[in-house]
């Protein structure tokens, strides 16, 4: 099988189980919306700014490495042993920063959800490993699938702690089970169980790790901040109920990403490695891979760029009419940073992890002092300023240091992919800045077009393997029933 119709088959089948998730995710909003308040969001939003920071210490990059190499399994155990320890390290610490983080905000209650919410770092490390062999063996099947049923514990669960009246709880606990859910079969599945092993072991793995765990960890860490530096300051500057209605827009964001970007990341990476490993023509698929992300990521931006207020009404609500507002930057951001985020994955590939790091430093400093600049007008402008910066300054610096300089692309493919659309996120900015309604739907019904046009070759392909599919699942079916 080639490698595109391999690529599809398994981004369709982790992508079956991830958007089916993700509906049932936002009909479980529309009942949680009226059961919480946007004030029993922002204290989680609070104490997940720190937690999801200290989360990106978790990996590290292990799960990346163990994918990409041909170590067996001591190798395999060394990396469970590190993982586990990082995990009892993290969930200490974040206990001794429990108060001082109440302390930032003048709120004594966050410091007990602080430490239930930390027990995620230990169940996380040691699924890493057990992951990390999932993935690269590709049983993204399996992956979906424990995945769904985990995420839907979680909502069950959600939903029915916020209507017995647990408040913020509702929100945290549920994360919890699902985790441990989820450890426990991919475990069974790898055949891998966690256990400790002796110190040489943890030696051995920081050793063959050690590269890969400091440059990705630098990056990551620059990266969350850069990500939520606007949720610090909102929250410290604007208090918790300006939180909760910024942090409901951008978790759309943030959705996006995890829908799009995550899903096609979790298939592209083992997929791209085995494709080096045969030779293959990376840089080739890896635009297709794009132009396919480009047109997945369209319906999403749409709504939230030309349907704002309809959208937060019918799915929200009168009670979060505020996040309106917000919603066209971040459809804006949806268009690109679905893009740009994978590219990632390829500075590993290439292991040039190094490079990434610098990229990530300068796109963090241009992005924070963005926001922090408009958190001086107000939270809205917050939105505006961090997607100015992204379009004119962030996106340039990944296309000249990545695509160019590092992947190696030819300056005419990239400038043929990019330009386009580079020119329209502008045109789409201008115009909601200035709230000229006519130029947001021109532009991005122009944007279709030009998908359409330049990635007419890659639509015919997909939709001819998903008819493929349809008819044998069609026979399948017809042969079983007669």
């Amino acid at each position: 099988m080639t490698f595109r119709r391999q690529f599809f088959k398994d981004v369709v089948t982790l992508g079956g189980y991830n958007y089916s998730t993700q509906v049932i995710n936002f009909m479980a909003t529309a009942v949680l919306s009226r059961l919480l308040l946007p004030s029993e969001y922002g204290v989680v939003a609070l104490v997940t700014v720190f937690t999801g920071f200290i989360m990106i210490f978790t990996d590290a990059g292990l799960s990346f490495d163990v994918i990409r190499s041909d170590y067996k399994k001591a190798y395999h155990k060394s990396i469970s042993n590190l993982a586990f320890l990082m995990g009892i390290a993290l969930f200490l610490l974040m206990c001794l920063l429990a108060y001082p983080i109440a302390l930032f905000y003048d709120n004594m209650q966050l410091i007990f959800p602080t430490i239930v919410l930390s027990s995620l770092f230990i169940i996380r490390t040691i699924n890493i490993v057990p992951f990390a062999l999932l993935s690269k063996e590709l049983e993204f099947n399996y992956l979906g699938r424990t995945a769904f049923i985990a995420n839907l514990l979680s909502i069950g669960f959600m939903i029915a702690f916020a209507y017995f009246g647990l408040s913020y709880w509702a929100l945290i606990l549920p994360q919890i089970v699902a985790s441990v859910y989820t450890y426990y079969f991919y475990s069974r599945k790898a055949d891998f169980r966690f256990r400790l092993y002796p110190h040489r072991y943890t030696v051995a793995g920081f050793r063959k790790a050690k590269s890969i765990m400091g440059n990705l960890t630098g990056f990551n860490l620059i990266n969350y901040w850069a990500r939520n530096a606007d949720n610090l300051i909102v929250g410290r500057v604007y208090g918790e109920v300006s939180l909760g209605i910024y942090n409901r827009a951008y978790r759309l964001l943030t959705l996006s990403l995890s829908l799009i970007t995550g899903l096609f990341g979790k298939v592209l990476y083992p997929s791209l490695v085995k494709l080096q490993s045969e030779g293959g023509p990376i840089q080739k698929e890896y635009l297709n891979v794009l132009g396919i992300i480009s047109l997945l990521n369209y319906p999403i931006a749409f709504i939230l760029i030309v349907l704002p207020e309809t959208f937060v009404y019918i799915l929200w609500g009168e009670n979060w009419m505020e996040v309106a507002p917000f919603l066209p930057y971040f459809g804006l951001l949806v268009l690109s940073q679905t893009l740009i985020s994978t590219t990632g994955h390829i500075f590993i590939l290439f292991r040039k992890e190094n490079v990434m790091m610098y990229v990530g430093v300068v796109s963090a400093v241009i992005m924070v002092a963005a926001i922090i600049l408009g958190s001086l007008y107000s939270v809205l402008d917050i939105a505006r300023f961090y997607s100015l910066s992204y379009l004119v300054l962030i996106i340039p610096i990944n296309l000249v240091f990545g695509f160019g300089k590092t992947f190696g692309f030819e300056p005419r493919k990239v400038i043929n992919f990019w330009l386009p659309k580079l020119l329209l996120y502008l045109v789409m900015l201008f115009s909601i800045w200035n709230d000229i309604y006519v130029i947001s739907v021109t532009a991005i019904s122009l944007y279709l077009v030009h998908l359409l046009f330049f990635q007419r070759n890659d639509i015919n392909e997909f939709f001819a393997f998903l008819g493929k599919k349809a008819v044998e699942l069609k026979n399948k079916f017809y042969f079983r029933n007669n």
